[in-house]
């Protein structure tokens, strides 16, 4: 026991102090990157008014910027600036561009939108504040690593593992906490009367300004490389020199390999050597974006499913739909110690998923499969999404708010057997629905069973085509009294919010007929008392307005002789998301309110995601890390970085794809789309079996694991 806790100290004694600058910084760029990231896919869809593919088109853009210009990052730190200044320049570009996305979340909505206006400047500002993120996330992306590992002298092998753990830690803590804490920014301040995007972009923003900082201040403590020359220039160089001899050779010449015709005056034997090494991994990457195009849907498709899904978990609260991303990060934290730990010596000793190949085909099977799970929960949301009446039908619904009455409608003359459907007698507060109505001019009569009232005779009803109207009865004078007749919506809203409207029936002696009413609607659950005001008149109603989900008081302002009269209504209501309703103000003595929902609210809860996220985060810890070890071994020292760049180039094409997908629209079931993925993704993982199989591993020599690459190349090419 002794010498297992002092060979774990000896692991991280040693360790040099710059590491902790350099640990921190990545946590706090990490917190950073995660933060702005949780709460993009709802910026772009509700502050920019994008809809869900260009929504998903731009996330993915983005994000196939941040995977590609890495490469510009390692040519800029080695072949000019070094890795240190490299890292401060590319940090203060990206946060620049964070700077311009608050910018962007403090424009807000212009009432009176004018060419040129400022609310119109939020989409270029919003785009600039993206290219500069891409690149500063990017560039900096390969340095930081790297620039951690130089820190440390040769022979302290387990002190690097030590830190690239670390490494890899920080990397989870920070996307965990910041995908947790920046949409409760997001949604629990309000900005401009909604969501405060300002505020979840600005904190990320000050935390990596604080971070620069702090990387700066220990500078006096790191050990810094000047440049030496880049290797993926010198790389590309070589193949660029390879392919132009090839072209051009001789009638009948043949070599076993096309990069045996490099120049080798020019280059030397071992970088072809190395590179022919290299290109033999590369191969088994091919089919390796299509895994990617799978995993970083999280942030956008999976975010856009969560927004469409009942976010109340009991006494839990209520989880956001940009928050159950962080369950990945999450179950990595947990999962890869249980994997290290127990899984993999488990593994091992029944002799299954021995070679990091045979872990990565899992890896990849297993992202199939929580994309059949995604499509088989998007197809239960789907359920629950109102059908349209058919052409050449419409909807009746008609509401009994006549008090002690038990309301008959009737069609006059009857329509077929549709009076036989309408429950009948309708209860005081209660409705009946009714569709399958042939459009065009009927006439209603409404009765009442039992109550005081005289009847309502030849109500004229005029229906659309495919519309839903309502019909509210109410008392006026000891007879039935029907106000008019309210079209009403019958498709969900088009974001997550809720949408509702009032309709005013309260008639007060002292009120005169079409007398405008101000009704505030308030929240009650939020601390800066957000509220919206209405202006509507005796039996009217407003347009559907969208409205945060909430519980809502109301209050009904007026003017009567003069004299201002503020009336709170004791009632209050519930809007929840992917709810529309309508709010019936009535009463001529005490007003009451009433609530009646026309299209029901989100019905599946969230936590029907997490077996997706469980799924895909085990294929994570399969395919990914044993993907970066796989890499990592099959590669000479000399070529490490190349491999990093070539691996973070499958990131960035799986990305690309879904930008495809997602703007050529030619799938429109979102269902259909997410089985389309898991069908590709198993084709993908049956060819990378087939390849793997066939797969000969590259055997490194030691000698090739000594020296400085850029020193070894050049010097045995002089020699040359």
């Amino acid at each position: 026991m002794a010498e297992e806790t002092s060979s774990f100290r000896d692991r991280f004694r040693g360790i040099p102090k710059s590491i902790g600058f350099i640990w921190t910084f990545e946590f706090m760029e990490r917190f950073s990157y995660y933060g702005n990231q949780a709460v993009l896919t709802l910026f772009l869809l509700e502050s920019l008014s994008f809809d869900d593919d260009t929504t998903t088109a731009v996330y993915h853009a983005f994000k196939f910027a941040t995977y590609f210009t890495p490469i510009l990052g390692a040519i800029l730190a080695d072949s000019w600036q070094g890795k240190y200044r490299a890292i401060i320049g590319l940090s203060i570009v990206y946060c620049l561009g964070h700077v311009m996305f608050t910018m962007s979340g403090l424009i807000g909505p212009d009432p009176h939108p004018i060419p040129g206006g400022i609310a119109q400047a939020k989409v270029p500002v919003a785009m600039i504040g993206l290219a500069l993120l891409s690149v500063g996330i990017g560039g900096r992306k390969p340095c930081v690593s790297s620039f951690g590992g130089d820190q440390f002298k040769d022979g302290q092998e387990k002190q690097l593992g030590v830190f690239f753990s670390l490494f890899y830690l920080a990397i989870n803590i920070g996307a965990f906490l910041s995908q947790l804490i920046t949409p409760v920014l997001r949604n629990d301040v309000q900005c401009f009367g909604r969501d405060c995007f300002a505020l979840a972009f600005g904190v990320p923003t000050i935390v990596m300004a604080l971070g620069i900082v702090l990387f700066a201040l220990g500078s006096f403590t790191y050990k810094k490389r000047p440049s030496a020359g880049n290797l993926l220039v010198m790389v590309s160089k070589a193949m660029g020199n390879a392919i132009k001899n090839r072209c051009s050779r001789g009638k009948g010449e043949s070599r076993d390999h096309w990069m045996d015709y490099c120049d080798t005056n020019i280059y030397s034997p071992r970088l072809v050597r190395d590179i022919k090494l290299v290109l033999h991994v590369m191969i088994m990457f091919l089919p390796l974006p299509i895994y990617w195009t799978l995993f970083s849907q999280q942030g956008s498709r999976w975010t856009l499913q969560a927004y469409r899904m009942d976010g109340d978990v009991g006494a839990l609260g209520t989880i956001k739909p940009d928050q159950i991303q962080s369950l990945n990060p999450l179950l990595i934290i947990i999962l890869v110690p249980i994997f290290q730990g127990a899984i993999y010596p488990l593994l091992e000793k029944c002799r299954l998923l021995r070679s990091p190949l045979q872990r990565m085909c899992t890896g990849m099977a297993l992202s199939s499969a929580a994309y059949i799970i995604t499509g088989l929960i998007q197809l239960k949301i789907q359920s629950y999404v109102p059908v349209p009446p058919a052409e050449g039908t419409a909807g009746l619904r008609v509401v009994n708010m006549a008090p002690g009455c038990s309301l008959s409608p009737v069609f006059v003359p009857p329509i077929d057997d549709l009076t036989a459907k309408f429950k009948s007698p309708i209860p005081y507060m209660d409705q009946t629905i009714l569709d399958g109505i042939p459009v065009g001019q009927h006439t209603m009569d409404f009765s009442c069973s039992s109550g005081p009232f005289q009847n309502l005779t030849a109500y004229p009803v005029n229906l659309q085509s495919q519309e839903i109207y309502t019909v509210i009865v109410t008392d006026k004078n000891s007879q039935l009294f029907a106000p008019q007749l309210y079209a009403t919506r019958g498709k969900k809203p088009d974001k997550a919010d809720p949408m509702m409207r009032l309709i005013y029936l309260s008639d007060p002696s002292n009120l005169t007929p079409d007398s405008m009413v101000n009704v505030k609607i308030q929240s009650l659950e939020v601390s800066d008392q957000r509220h919206m005001f209405y202006n509507v008149t005796d039996n009217s109603s407003t347009e559907y307005m969208v409205k945060e989900p909430g519980t809502f008081q109301v209050e009904v302002q007026y003017q009567a002789n003069g004299t201002l009269h503020t009336t709170e209504v004791s009632q209050t209501y519930v809007a929840k998301n992917g709810g529309v309703y309508t709010i019936v103000l009535f009463g001529s003595t005490q007003l009451s309110l009433e609530s009646f929902t026309d299209v029901e609210p989100n019905q599946l809860n969230i936590l029907w995601q997490v077996p997706q996220y469980v799924v895909i985060t085990v294929g994570e810890v399969l395919f990914s890390i044993t993907g970066l070890e796989f890499s990592y071994s099959q590669a000479p020292k000399s070529m490490k970085a190349v491999m990093q760049a070539a691996w973070l180039l499958t990131i960035a094409f799986g990305n690309l794809i879904t930008v495809v997908v997602a703007k050529s629209r030619l799938i429109q079931d979102q269902a259909v789309e997410f089985f389309m993925f898991a069908v590709l993704m198993a084709v993908m993982t049956a060819i990378f079996i087939v390849m793997s199989y066939f797969y000969k591993y590259n055997v490194i020599q030691p000698d090739e694991e000594d020296g400085d690459e850029m020193t070894k190349y050049k010097t045995e090419r002089n020699s040359t």
